[in-house]
């Protein structure tokens, strides 16, 4: 291997490191050679996003639009690439210093999500169309939990979940914070520094947050659910098979799958068998799916509803049988 080849694949790791772009002032903190760099790009071992900016091949379509557009992947966006609930808006949330300007937002417009690629947990870059601008001041909460590696071009996990609380329903917001907080993305002493940070009006939120939901939907039924007066507990244990996701007024049993985790056959039949294992422990149990909750709500809560009013009556009924015949 020439000398010339070993330095380009110095360079190649360098940014691979860094998630597949970099700036021009971080490959130089790593002692390389400007030459070193022009050397990278007139090869095409480095594509040059914008001035100063570089990407390797494997730098996937978000990360490059919003180097390309002069920011970086924020608020949802950021928070999706660690596994963190963003809710359901597809477009691309970028964070830029409130210095900045020429963004060159009609040029990354037409880019975006190929429509051959279905959006999953797993794939979810954001679709064709102007981005989400949010304009951030540094401040010294941030600037604790920053990942340095990240920080050319993906904003921080608590830049990125403030920005996600203001610019999310009340909802989703108690969502994204759960799965933060699920996914060890932030920790509870991180609460304090970002109820600070956002509006009074959105403090209320932090009695209604449970870590202990599993995703971002069944953060938002739950929530829904005692907001409509019901008791609701999250990750309620069945003898023999895994937690049911939530149990509503200590009777019914609701499980949220999604097409991401509840296919294949191995997957279905415990599906299946959880629930006939909690009907056996006396805990009626409904399923349903994201479209339930996002799509047809009413007739959702509507259904669970009748099935807690019907066994909450069954319940009764019981006890007064016994009351008879004990008495």
């Amino acid at each position: 291997m020439t000398a010339s080849s070993r330095d380009l694949r110095l360079i190649q790791d360098r940014v691979r490191r860094n998630g597949n772009v970099a700036s021009r002032r971080t490959l130089l903190g790593a002692r390389i050679e400007p030459a070193g760099i022009d050397a990278a790009l007139r090869s095409g071992a480095l594509e040059r996003l914008r001035r100063g900016m570089y990407a390797l091949a494997e730098a996937d379509i978000d990360q490059r639009r919003a180097v390309m557009a002069g920011g970086r992947v924020g608020c949802v966006s950021a928070l999706r690439r660690v596994g963190v609930w963003g809710g359901l808006d597809t477009a691309l949330h970028i964070h830029v210093p409130p210095s900045a300007s020429r963004l060159h937002l009609d040029e990354i417009a037409a880019l975006g999500r190929s429509p051959e690629t279905r959006r999953t947990d797993k794939t979810f870059w954001a679709e064709p169309g102007r981005p989400r601008v949010h304009w951030q001041r540094a401040n010294a909460v941030t600037a604790r939990t920053a990942r340095s590696w990240a920080d050319d071009w993906l904003a921080d996990p608590m830049s990125a979940l403030r920005q996600a609380v203001l610019c999310l329903d009340d909802e989703h917001a108690i969502a994204a914070i759960d799965s933060a907080l699920r996914k060890k993305v932030v920790h509870a002493h991180n609460l304090e520094s970002l109820f600070r940070s956002v509006p009074r009006r959105l403090q209320r939120l932090r009695v209604e947050l449970d870590p202990a939901a599993d995703s971002g939907p069944e953060s938002i039924v739950r929530v829904r659910m005692r907001r409509a007066g019901f008791v609701v507990e999250p990750q309620v244990g069945i003898p023999g098979s895994s937690d049911l996701d939530l149990l509503i007024n200590g009777v019914v049993g609701l499980d949220i799958d999604s097409r991401a985790w509840h296919t294949g056959e191995d997957q279905i039949s415990w599906d299946y068998g959880k629930t006939l294992q909690s009907f056996a422990f006396g805990r009626p149990t409904l399923r349903i799916l994201p479209h339930h909750i996002f799509d047809m709500w009413p007739s959702t809560l509507a259904a669970i509803s009748r099935a807690v009013a019907d066994m909450e009556d069954l319940h009764r009924l019981r006890r007064m049988n016994r009351n008879r015949s004990t008495g």
